[in-house]
Formats: C-alpha cells, structure tokens, sequence
C-alpha cells in the first residue's frame, strides 16, 4: 500500500470514528438511575391479567416471560389487560378453486393500569398477520395453523413489551 492511499485510510477512519463517537443511540433497557427507574425493573412489576382462550393463554405467558424473565421481584405496581381478537381468511385460491393460503390475523388491545387505578396510564393495540399453507392433509394444515399462531403470539408480545419499554422508558406517569 502506497503512503497516499495509507494516508485516505487512516483519514476515513478518523471520520468515521468521529461521525460514530457522536452517535446517541442506546439501548431503551440500558440503565438510567439519574433519569428515574430502570426499564427492566419498571417491567417486572407488570402484571398480566388472563386473556381468554388458548391463544390468550399463550400470549399471556409469552408476555411474562418477555416482562419478568427472571420471575416478579414483589408485588405488581402494574397491570395489563390485553383483549384479543383472532380472524383467518383465505388468501390465495388455487386453480381447482379451493383455498391453498389462509392468513391469521391476531389483534391485540391493551390497557397498563397503575394497581389500583381505573384510569390507563397506556393504551395500544397490536397487529400480526401470518399466512400459513392449506393442505389436503388435515393434520398438516392443523400444524401450519399451529406455527402461524405461534409466530402471530411472539410477534404480538414483542410488539407490546416494546410499548411498555417505551414509555417505561419515557418516565411518563398518569395525570
């Protein structure tokens, strides 16, 4: 390598390490302890009220498990109500006119109330639309239903924690 060509080298380093050095992103559970309560901490005082179904029941947990990964560390500050709707509706109709794609659409309300508040300090909802194949087999369309419900859950969960994450993260309370 030639001293010029060693020369840009090192000078496009140089801005790139003095364009990056100004960077402002972090982590939204990075710890913050003078701009109030950690985010992590904030939401493993979460707690999940049932939703009803199994695809409720699923959701709930995979909520829990995303909120309190390690478990609750006391008494819940919080509780969240999720209400959740599911539809499926064919997708793609094949040549002889039968169904071979059906979309699962999972929709999720949610409320994150202070304990013993009415009044919801968040609201939101959350959308996830997963296709799955139509078999002729009934126990291979059963299971891709299965694995479309699965993936609508985790995408549903993640959507939701990332609200609470963000305004956790805010510091914004009820008023």
């Amino acid at each position: 390598m030639l001293w010029p060509e060693r020369l840009a080298a090192a000078v496009a380093g140089l801005l790139l390490g003095a364009m990056l050095s100004g960077c402002t992103l972090e982590p939204v559970h990075a710890r913050r302890p003078q701009q109030g309560p950690d985010v992590t901490a904030a939401m493993a005082q979460v707690e999940v009220e049932p939703i009803p179904d199994r695809v409720g029941l699923l959701l709930r947990r995979r909520l829990e498990e995303r909120l309190a990964p390690e478990g609750a560390p006391g008494p819940a500050r919080y509780r969240l109500r999720v209400q959740l709707r599911s539809a499926a509706a064919g997708a793609l109709v094949g040549t002889s006119e039968t169904i071979t794609r059906s979309d699962l659409t999972l929709t999720a309300d949610f409320q994150l109330f202070e304990r013993g508040g009415e009044r919801p300090v968040l609201q939101g909802w959350a959308r996830s639309v997963h296709s799955h194949d139509v078999r002729q087999s009934a126990f291979a369309t059963r299971a891709a239903e299965r694995a479309a419900r699965k993936r609508g859950v985790e995408a549903l969960s993640a959507q939701i924690s990332r609200r609470l994450a963000l305004f956790f993260r805010s510091g914004k309370r009820a008023g």
